[in-house]
């Protein structure tokens, strides 16, 4: 209980702060031009010390290796006198993340969780966080992008190609005629229904397999919007990146990066075309 009414305070007090501004100048963090700790180090590494410099945990921005460019770093906390280390994303609901200041957005993030206050380091707080249950991030972040990595070298040994009336291709094509090499075909629409791009990837036997919204797409029984993300016939969802850079001039679906991205994914998890979904539609 005591745990509990402590943690809570905390945040309380690292929700007051947010009203306040945060300033990192020459290693000390100000609030509001009050020191409440110090920081050392640079990106992707910084040592944040209390107030008193008697404790001290490690902050490291994390990335899985070929992730999106766009997607933000994970935080490993650490106690270097422990060993111990726990993760956090960056989640926080009262200030703008900055991906030019980001020792500052990691102070906004520990206030946000009641692991930074007023005060400096609540100490206990980052204590009870080191011991707790791992976020699992790393894992999930790691292993997702390890499945990422195993699609694209399955989807390699497709060698797909598409041609401008939206054919697919690939040398793993099991045509009657072996040197049928199609597996399926893709259209455009632009704008969809929505106002925004939509695609759709249909077998060898007119199915439809998989549908590709670029925002905001609604699909039935499925409760998320769907944004550069394909939706398969069995309900799975595979992120897909948009990309307008084969077609800088006029449109051909040969030269169509997003298209071949889709059919790359598709193929990459599993669903490889041709018509042998047919008998396990009936």
């Amino acid at each position: 209980m005591k745990k509990i009414v402590l943690i809570a305070v905390a945040l309380l007090i690292g929700i007051g702060a947010f009203a306040q501004k945060i300033k990192i100048d020459k290693g000390e963090i100000k609030l509001d031009e009050k020191t409440i700790g110090f920081l050392e180090g640079k990106k992707p590494v910084f040592k944040i010390y209390s107030l008193d410099k008697s404790f001290f945990v490690t902050a490291e921005l994390k990335k899985a290796p070929n992730e999106d460019s766009m997607k933000l770093p994970w935080i490993e906390i650490k106690n270097e006198a422990t060993g111990k280390t726990n993760e956090l994303d960056f989640k926080n609901k009262s200030r703008k993340f900055s991906a030019f200041n980001y020792d500052r957005s990691i102070i906004y993030e520990l206030m946000d969780r009641g692991y930074f206050t007023t005060d400096g380091l609540n100490v206990e707080a980052v204590e009870n966080f080191l011991n707790g249950e791992s976020a699992g991030i790393a894992a999930k972040r790691l292993g997702v992008q390890g499945d990422i990595d195993n699609a694209s070298r399955l989807a390699d040994t497709y060698q797909l190609t598409i041609d401008d009336n939206g054919v697919i291709y690939s040398v793993k094509a099991k045509n009657e005629d072996p040197n049928d090499k199609r597996i399926g075909y893709i259209k455009m629409t632009s704008p969809y229904t929505n106002g925004e791009l939509y695609y759709e990837v249909i077998d060898l036997d007119g199915h439809l397999i998989a549908r590709w919204f670029a925002k905001a797409g609604m699909v039935s029984g499925y409760d998320k919007f769907l944004n550069q993300e394909l939706i398969t016939f069995d309900n799975k969802v595979f992120k897909a990146a948009f990309d307008n850079r084969g077609n800088p001039i006029g449109y051909k679906m040969s030269k169509d990066i997003t298209a071949m991205n889709i059919a790359r994914v598709l193929v990459g998890n599993g669903y490889s075309l041709g018509s042998q979904y047919l008998e396990k539609r009936k």
